[in-house]
């Protein structure tokens, strides 16, 4: 009788959410060093980066009030409360896009000034449209991640990723630059056929009742507001820079440079996405989410395997970042080479940041994830402007380093206290896991 290694259980999840998770910031690579070598000037690759900051922050703050909220009550309620909380979700999602869309609409071109990115305010709002498309588009997602359906998730996420860069591609074929305002059109024409492609995964998932309760609406907004506070933090701690370098220097170029940069580190923390959302739908479950012994494993034992990963990646980025920046944006992005060796240290704590949040939110604690997200923000936005003043552009970095060292301690020590979490043992874990990976690998090749 053939025994299956204990991380089998997770293999096929593991495998499609990785692929969906890789493909998003490959195709974002690839489609950065098309615009960086041919498609945009230096400056307008800064008001591109800008653009997608703000993308970002639209799209985590809808994410933070409705997402993480939506997996853990789909997982905890019972079969004939799906509805309610499926219906309290889409509802959300809908009042806080139009919120958000209001605030473009009235603030848009003050943000354009502020940044001084003039080009920025028409293009978010062409975007809106594209936030329209999302209502669905994320609902879909949301779903699918809460039943852990990672083969979907990886189709509507590469058929949006791979149509957006096919669209730049075929434009760039005829044209010699892309304007800004095309790229932003593409951008919502790849949300659309994103849409269209989650509704065929999701059908199955959607219940096509709409039940809207108080009290499920309650629930879902008080667990989710604090998992709002702390993803605006969070937003703030890896965009401080990116928003306080253009106006405090006078130039989006340097903006466009640590763009580069952000691509790259983008990818050392593919692991930790991959891991996270497998991690977040388990931990959350009404069995799980109280029991210290079985926290502490998920925590140690999911970090070292995102670190057995992410560590070559993170030496191969400090080794070399010439060479990665000359080929993703050309000798003209050099100046984000040392940028670039300075900050990918912190790729490894990144790693143990992202799971404190996922571990605190999961077990009932949203509160202190926002409270202990937001003390390291502040202190980030602190470091930066002073780092800046003083340093210029690679202060920027600086302060980075600082607040990620200063962000580790912190919820090291909150973890150890609660759940007796050393973080030690992940390194442990991370040397074990290969070895088990070897063995995971010949078990499936034995059993083909």
């Amino acid at each position: 009788m053939q025994t299956t290694p204990k991380y089998s259980n997770w293999l096929g999840a593991a495998l499609y959410n990785g692929l969906q998770k890789l493909s998003v910031p490959i195709f974002g690579v690839v489609s950065t060093m098309l615009l960086a070598h041919e498609g945009l000037t230096k400056s307008e690759m800064g008001v591109w980066s800008l653009f997608l900051v703000f993308t970002s922050f639209i799209e985590l703050i809808r994410q933070a009030l409705v997402k993480t909220s939506l997996i853990k009550f789909v997982n905890h309620a019972g079969e004939e409360d799906q509805k309610n909380v499926l219906s309290a979700a889409f509802f959300l999602n809908s009042a806080i896009t139009v919120i958000l869309i209001l605030i473009l609409i009235i603030a848009g071109q003050y943000f354009a000034r502020a940044l001084s990115a003039p080009e920025l305010g028409s293009m978010l709002y062409i975007f809106i449209a594209g936030m329209i498309l999302l209502i669905p588009f994320s609902h879909f997602e949301w779903i699918m991640y809460g039943k852990s359906d990672f083969r979907g998730l990886f189709w509507i996420y590469f058929i949006r990723q791979g149509l957006n860069l096919l669209l730049i591609i075929g434009y760039l074929f005829f044209r010699n630059q892309v304007p800004l305002d095309i790229l932003v059109l593409f951008y919502n024409c790849a949300i659309l056929a994103g849409t269209i492609v989650g509704y065929r995964w999701a059908s199955k998932h959607l219940l096509k009742v709409f039940v809207l309760k108080k009290e499920w609406l309650k629930l879902l907004w008080n667990f989710g507001k604090y998992v709002f506070g702390t993803g605006v933090s969070s937003l703030v701690l890896s965009n401080a820079a990116q928003i306080m370098l253009s106006p405090m220097l006078g130039s989006t170029t340097y903006t466009a440079s640590q763009g580069i940069a952000n691509r790259v580190i983008n990818l050392a923390d593919i692991p930790s996405q991959v891991l996270g959302d497998i991690l977040y739908p388990k931990s959350s479950k009404q069995e799980n989410a109280q029991n210290k012994g079985i926290i502490k494993y998920y925590y140690e034992k999911t970090v070292g395997a995102a670190l057995c990963i992410n560590i070559p990646v993170v030496l191969f980025m400090a080794i070399f970042p010439k060479f990665i920046v000359l080929v993703l944006g050309g000798k003209q992005y050099l100046d984000a080479a040392p940028y670039l060796q300075l900050i990918s240290i912190t790729g490894i704590f990144l790693t143990f940041l992202k799971y404190y949040g996922i571990i605190t939110d999961s077990s009932g604690r949203p509160k202190l994830n926002f409270f202990t997200t937001t003390l390291i923000a502040i202190i980030n936005v602190i470091l930066t402007y002073l780092c800046i003043l003083k340093f210029g552009f690679l202060g920027a970095a600086y302060a980075y380093i600082i607040t990620h060292i200063i962000g580790f301690g912190i919820t090291q020590v909150l973890l150890n206290k609660m759940f007796d979490i050393n973080f030690i043992n992940c390194f442990k874990y991370a040397i074990g896991f290969y070895p088990e990976l070897t063995r995971l690998i010949l078990h499936k090749l034995k059993r083909k």
